[in-house]
């Protein structure tokens, strides 16, 4: 029995392995499109989001060695991909001010819920976890960005009622 369990097993992991290996064939596009429109924020606002978002939510996304290796290059780009079709900063320019609006939204509720960076993404970037400096730091500004919109009103308007 034990002899043909050993048997199994190693053909099993052969058969792992090979499969490994004749991923490394398929590739992904690590692709980085022009910038149309950046973000405008102030510098320190700009650089928390430059860490913690744009690897994801950019056309600058930073490819580290990981994502040449197949399947976590896969998840990768399937995220990278994901990330710029829910907000892409380096087409900030390019967004109505509406959609401008809503995905500030977006933020401020991914920020709340602590749902951005990912899990994931923060286990290999350490970096780019938020402190509650910088989350308070962020809030106030998406706040203040949906309040220089042209008839909208702030959270802070509603609470006064």
């Amino acid at each position: 029995m034990r002899a043909k369990t050993k048997k199994i097993l190693t053909t099993v992991a052969t058969g792992i392995a090979g499969c490994l290996l004749v991923a490394q064939f398929i590739t992904i596009q690590r692709t980085n499109p022009p910038v149309k429109g950046d973000l405008a924020a102030p510098p320190q606002i700009k650089s928390l989001v430059r860490e913690a978002c744009y690897d994801c939510h950019s056309n600058e996304t930073r490819w580290p060695w990981y994502t040449y290796v197949a399947p976590i290059s896969w998840l990768v780009e399937h995220d990278v991909e994901r990330g710029r079709q829910e907000l892409n900063f380096s087409e900030w320019g390019s967004y109505y001010p509406t959609t401008q609006k809503r995905k500030l939204q977006w933020m401020d509720r991914a920020l709340r819920e602590e749902s951005m960076p990912p899990w994931s993404y923060r286990i290999l970037h350490p970096g780019a976890g938020l402190t509650q400096r910088d989350l308070m730091a962020l809030e106030q500004w998406i706040e203040a960005e949906i309040a220089n919109q042209p008839g909208q009103k702030t959270k802070n308007d509603e609470d006064s009622k």
